[in-house]
């Protein structure tokens, strides 16, 4: 069975949610590219949702959070 990972970028942040794992890498500001892995997940994802005018429902669980989190960035970048 193939891998499925979510991916979105803003606010000079990647985020990736994987089969198992919830990584975030903020992209150096230098315009390299150069990804950097953040320690403080929930946090950053906190700050990112709020950013972005997204609100917690904790009837989720937060990998479903997660999910519709990246799914609202990518909509609304594509919009």
């Amino acid at each position: 069975m193939a891998t499925v990972k979510r991916t979105a970028t803003i606010y000079g942040y990647f985020i990736e949610l994987g089969a198992k794992e919830i990584e975030i890498y903020s992209i150096a500001a230098d315009g390299s590219g150069t990804l950097k892995r953040v320690d403080d997940v929930q946090g950053t994802l906190r700050n990112i949702a709020e950013r972005a005018g997204f609100e917690r429902d904790y009837n989720l669980s937060f990998r479903q959070y997660v999910a519709r989190l990246i799914q609202h960035i990518n909509t609304t970048e594509n919009k």
